[in-house]
């Protein structure tokens, strides 16, 4: 069911993540680095602010939906909802004002604060409407509001940042038109109401008691992913971060990609499993996620460590490479090691309740990886802040794992150990190869790894293989004989 799921999703975890990779490429050409720090900062503070602002009713909605007792409840829900949207906005667009006065390219005027106060609107509106699609499992519209934001963003940034300014302002504004025709396109599909007649106690109640717990662990979750980033600009100035922030998210989106191919699917599974009383199940759905998710991101750290280097020559604007090359790999595997018990052990605890454990996990995070992080900058300049971040994250990754066997959960030791093989193998089909000196010559390689790791996994599953063959022939059989 995983996997036939996962497929599902693809599209939109596949475009959303490749175009957010393109345009942080692309960016390199035209923003200097004190735009490309600006623009950077300003996206990750207004995901903080719809941490604050939506996050707990979104979470909720997630974990509930969808309300298939009567159509009367689904429609008090839809009410509640767009009061609860409505609320927000004067929040989001007053932490908008902020986030321009403190993170703004330049002097902030009128305009420049009502761009950044529709990016931070259209994105939180969007992300809401994006976790209450994949809810009702509307593959569509969850793909619609997945990637209009990163592709259509993408290509009106170019033409703005083209025609008119290179200017990290133009690419909110670009951001923000397409996220705002995506809500408007995918709305429709999962139905809203655009005037609340009443809100209702009970959802209220519900979301406060189930997400506002999740709100501080979001808001904890916020603070461990994103500290590096203030921290860099603190320490060292915006020119400076956007210098590191190129590499730093490259290397993150890489891994959030290979993440999200699995954890889009993976959470409502576990979720309704939980919601029928199926525990034991769950907790193999949980275990057969981290087999996936170490399956995608261990290839994913390892290829960008030894081809990250020749693809940032070929690919990134010159002012950015030697920062870009010194930590575009060890980015990756500082997000992966976050990203591994996020999406694993941390929703058991979600999904169990135990808000507590979370918290820790996320406190452990935090101060290991801001400790870290500052010395590593201190000491050894970019590439000792990434790797402090990457001891940090791994720390806390240990701690989820052990608060989490308290709990029964085991992790697949027999599949890690045939990923960890498969991965050395195709390491060192890669090491064999020469290091491409062209565009081509890079896909190639790339493919050549991607091919190599394929038949490692395939050989190390061989009888899981032959099953799935075998079935695969056997109705086609079946159907030959039909017509």
């Amino acid at each position: 069911m995983l996997i036939r799921q996962t497929m599902r999703y693809l599209p939109a975890q596949v475009l959303a993540p490749a175009f957010q990779l393109l345009s942080m490429v692309a960016w390199t050409y035209w923003l200097v680095p004190h735009e490309m720090g600006s623009f950077v900062l300003v996206t990750a503070t207004q995901e903080f602010v719809g941490l604050l602002t939506l996050s707990w009713f979104s979470v909720y909605a997630l974990r509930y939906m969808p309300f298939e007792r009567s159509g009367r409840e689904r429609e008090d829900y839809l009410h509640t909802e767009t009061a609860i949207v409505l609320l927000s906005l004067p929040a989001s667009l007053a932490a908008a004002a902020i986030a321009a006065l403190i993170f703004g390219s330049g002097t902030p005027t009128a305009g420049s604060i009502a761009i950044v106060a529709l990016f931070f609107a259209s994105r939180g509106t969007n992300t809401h409407y994006s976790e209450r699609a994949r809810a009702q499992s509307n593959i569509p519209a969850y793909t619609i509001l997945q990637v209009g934001g990163p592709v259509f963003g993408f290509l009106i940034g170019l033409a703005f940042v083209a025609f008119y300014a290179p200017t990290a302002d133009m690419l909110l504004l670009a951001y923000g038109i397409a996220q705002i025709g995506a809500s408007l396109i995918a709305a429709p599909m999962i139905g809203i109401r655009l005037v609340p007649r009443r809100v209702h106690a009970r959802f209220l109640k519900a979301a406060i008691g189930y997400g506002g717990p999740v709100l501080v662990l979001s808001g904890l979750g916020w603070v461990a992913e994103n500290n590096f980033r203030y921290i860099v600009e603190h320490m060292a100035g915006a020119a400076a971060f956007g210098l590191m922030a190129v590499g730093w998210g490259l290397g993150r989106r890489c891994a959030s990609f290979g993440a999200m191919l699995v954890a889009a699917a993976a959470f409502p599974i576990a979720a309704r499993l939980l919601n029928e009383g199926l525990r034991a199940e769950a907790m193999a759905q949980l275990a057969t996620n981290a087999a996936l998710l170490v399956g995608l991101l261990a290839p994913i750290v390892a290829g960008l460590m030894l081809v990250g280097g020749p693809a940032t020559d070929l690919l990134i604007a010159e002012s950015y490479r030697e920062t870009t090359r010194a930590i575009l790999g060890l980015s990756a595997l500082a997000g992966a090691l976050r990203f591994l018990h996020i999406h694993v052990t941390d929703q058991l605890f979600v999904l169990e309740r135990r808000i507590a454990y979370a918290g820790i996990v996320d406190i452990v995070e935090i101060a290991a990886t801001v400790a870290l992080t500052v010395a590593g900058l201190v000491w050894y300049g970019p590439v000792g802040g990434v790797i402090g971040n990457a001891v940090g994250s791994g720390l806390a990754t240990l701690t989820s794992l052990a608060l989490a066997r308290r709990m029964a959960f085991r992790l697949p030791g027999t599949d890690l150990l045939k990923v960890a093989a498969a991965t050395a193998i195709m390491a060192g089909a890669l090491a064999l190869l020469p290091s491409p000196e062209s565009v081509p010559a890079l896909v190639a390689t790339i493919l050549a790894g991607m091919v190599v790791y394929g038949l490692a996994i395939a050989a190390a599953y061989a009888p899981q293989v032959r099953a799935i063959i075998a079935r695969r022939l056997a109705g086609r059989t079946r159907a030959a004989r039909a017509a």
